[in-house]
């Protein structure tokens, strides 16, 4: 994975740029339409990712900040306001990870609230990336049936499903998952990678190791990035294909989203 930080903040850089020119010509009819992210509009969307980053901000800054009632402003906030708010907020997030010099990226240590331990920055903005990623397209496919994960994301976000799909798998219900412990062959282009994931008690991504296997998926990086957050809805596979004793439905429901 991943281990330079810039790497990583150059991607959240691109990430905020490409909703900022979606925000700069979006209509309110455009803003007020349903997002990919069940039962919340664009406008909605784009408040979650404004939230996030304020409190973001707080918690690299070391500030004090009330989750809930941050919450409850952006919540309040009319579908223009929480549009030009997001590009206001996340640009300031952005820009104090631009800021941070190569010292300070060494050695910062960020404690996350859902997190045991203190976390790099590479993986603290990877965090943030995965958030800002997954909900760009969100927004982006609420107008674009072809619309992708960013390739500059999915590129980086594909080498750290094994840990985010072990951490959500946590709180997928069980009965989401095959009644017997089964596991596939997983292969991506762009960029090419192969995994095994095992469905059973739990969920497990790992780079392949030559196992055996029972079926194999094919798909885009991106593809898999958006199928294990419950982003890959039948009429936006693109190209991803499943042979052997689990279809695509079944991996849907072993990934319902978060």
């Amino acid at each position: 994975m991943e281990d330079d930080p810039r790497i990583w903040i150059a991607a959240l850089r691109s990430g905020h740029d490409r909703l900022a020119a979606f925000v700069a010509g979006a209509s309110t009819d455009d803003l007020t339409a349903p997002s990919m992210c069940t039962d919340w509009t664009v406008a909605q969307v784009l408040s979650h990712l404004g939230s996030g980053a304020e409190i973001g901000v707080g918690t690299v800054t070391g500030a004090t900040v009330e989750n809930q009632e941050v919450w409850e402003r952006w919540n309040a906030l009319h579908p223009g306001e929480a549009a030009r708010a997001f590009v206001d907020t996340d640009e300031r997030l952005v820009a104090w990870w631009e800021a941070r010099t190569d010292d300070d990226l060494a050695s910062m240590q960020v404690q996350l609230p859902f997190l045991p331990s203190p976390i790099d920055a590479a993986t603290a903005a990877g965090f943030r990336l995965s958030e800002v990623g997954l909900h760009s397209w969100d927004v982006l496919a609420a107008f674009d049936p072809d619309a992708e994960v960013a390739a500059e994301a999915a590129a980086l976000l594909v080498d750290r499903l094994p840990m985010m799909v072990g951490f959500v798998g946590q709180f997928t219900p069980r009965e989401t998952r095959p009644a017997a412990d089964t596991t596939i062959a997983v292969v991506t282009s762009d960029p090419d990678r192969r995994f095994e994931l095992e469905l059973g008690e739990r969920a497990e991504l790992r780079p392949a190791g030559g196992g055996p296997t029972a079926g194999e998926l094919t798909l885009p990086a991106e593809a898999l990035v958006r199928m294990t957050a419950g982003r890959l809805p039948a009429e936006r596979e693109h190209g991803a294909t499943a042979t052997g004793v689990l279809g695509l439905d079944d991996l849907r429901r072993a990934f319902p989203g978060y």
